[in-house]
């Protein structure tokens, strides 16, 4: 985490910090129980730890046992309204409060993979839209991504770890994955929230290009997607054509779900999500 959660700790939590990396199974079971005792506080406070050099790793270990929906939902809280809001640990957090076992590496590491098999295609010196292209090839060739079809209105075509696994997305989720591998590779390529179809956009250079990630990674010009608007009845603004901030695209995100889980019949998820929508809104409001 690269956030700070202010929080005035107990004596008892005090106390547990200088016994965090003792390896004795006695001493670790007595700081579980500690942290457990402590509730959602205990568990942020952990959170809060994984930041420290010598004991993140150590917090981290008993995270994975202790983490909750709950104390998920406010490290998220917590995190919005630290000020600074980063894409890829926004999309980790706010899918642990779902599912709070989800552990730092498991997104991470399978787009650390496909950069580095990006990597290995790229031969310099090649422009910006040819490793874009060679991306496509990696994540809608090799990787096999594909839109969603049967599965567009349930919650595991919008969560990043389940898509990863599925392979199958919504423009949201897929558009995402295409960013989080950009930026690994240094590619000025950014969200763009346009109404019924999110893509990528590169706006670097004489002109943009955008990138439908739901059709398979196809190039479009901004006339190309200023028609897509037209045929689809939606008004060919031009603010839909410029780049979307971070808390807008979380915004959106929590949006999809919000209407995924309700399709599922699943209200209070579908609730908790109306509720991270909002922080975002109230966030957005701030700027």
């Amino acid at each position: 985490m690269s956030y700070d959660y202010q929080m005035t700790q107990s004596a008892p939590l005090s106390a547990l910090k200088r016994l965090l990396d003792d390896p004795s199974p006695v001493v670790r079971k007595a700081v579980l129980d500690g942290v457990k005792a402590a509730g959602t506080e205990g568990v942020l406070w952990l959170e809060n730890l994984t930041t420290n050099k010598k004991l993140g790793v150590h917090a981290k270990s008993l995270l994975t046992q202790l983490r909750t929906s709950e104390s998920a939902t406010q490290s998220f809280l917590q995190y919005v309204s630290s000020g600074k809001i980063e894409l890829e640990e926004a999309c980790l957090l706010l899918e642990r409060t779902i599912n709070p076992q989800l552990s730092e590496n498991e997104i991470a590491s399978e787009l650390d993979r496909f950069a580095e098999r990006t990597r290995e295609l790229i031969a310099e010196p090649i422009d910006c839209k040819n490793k874009c292209h060679l991306l496509c090839r990696v994540l809608f060739g090799e990787e096999g991504f594909r839109g969603a079809q049967q599965s567009f209105a349930t919650p595991e075509a919008s969560l990043l770890s389940k898509v990863i696994r599925s392979k199958r997305g919504i423009p949201l989720s897929l558009s995402l994955i295409f960013l989080l591998v950009a930026q690994r590779l240094g590619l000025p390529v950014e969200p763009v929230g346009l109404p019924g179809r999110f893509m990528v956009g590169v706006f670097k250079g004489k002109e943009p290009f955008y990138i439908d990630c739901y059709e398979g990674g196809t190039f479009r010009t901004r006339a190309e997607v200023q028609l897509l608007l037209r045929e689809n009845h939606l008004p060919a603004d031009e603010a839909f054509l410029l780049p979307t901030s971070v808390p807008e695209t979380l915004a959106r995100y929590c949006r999809n779900l919000v209407a995924q889980f309700e399709a599922q019949g699943d209200s209070e998820r579908s609730r908790l999500f109306v509720r991270l929508h909002q922080a975002l809104e109230k966030f957005n409001a701030c700027e």
